[in-house]
């Protein structure tokens, strides 16, 4: 064997008893390192040969609910929301007064607003299609030129 390998074979051997002895006294400091006056504290491998054992009380387990406490919720929640529902809606409803004749409904434009528009014909629409297509052609073209 030549001189080269049998060096190269022994600084592998050295790197992989570096590695071993680093994993068992812990990493190397990282950061600063110490200069004078300051020692570096290497940590022994007495400290981290047992695992720690917990010695106060452990954290209380996570309350879980049942599916009855679940359902009762639920309930209640329900009954909660229709309550208020039924509140703004009485609200909102004017009280009858007996022997007084009905008012018309007021047609103005707050009627107008909530008014549902009527249906459309197919006619209607194709109309409106072909008339929207000729200004987004004329758009485009007018983009294009200017």
């Amino acid at each position: 064997m030549a001189i080269d390998q049998i060096l190269a074979l022994l600084l592998r051997e050295r790197n992989k008893i570096e590695k071993a002895i680093e994993a068992l006294q812990g990493p190397k400091r990282k950061g600063r390192p110490p200069g004078p006056g300051r020692k570096a504290v290497t940590p022994s491998v007495e400290q981290h040969s047992k695992p720690e054992e917990t010695v106060g009380p452990s954290a209380p387990a996570k309350r879980k609910m049942s599916a009855a406490g679940r359902r009762a919720i639920i309930a209640g929640t329900k009954k909660r929301w229709a309550a208020v529902k039924a509140a703004k809606a009485a609200a909102a409803a004017p009280v009858p007064v007996p022997g007084a004749p009905k008012a018309a409904p007021a047609k103005g434009p707050a009627a107008a607003k909530h008014k549902a528009a009527p249906a459309k014909s197919a006619a209607f629409r194709k109309k409106m299609s072909e008339r929207m297509k000729a200004a987004w052609a004329a758009r485009k073209k007018k983009a294009g030129n200017g």
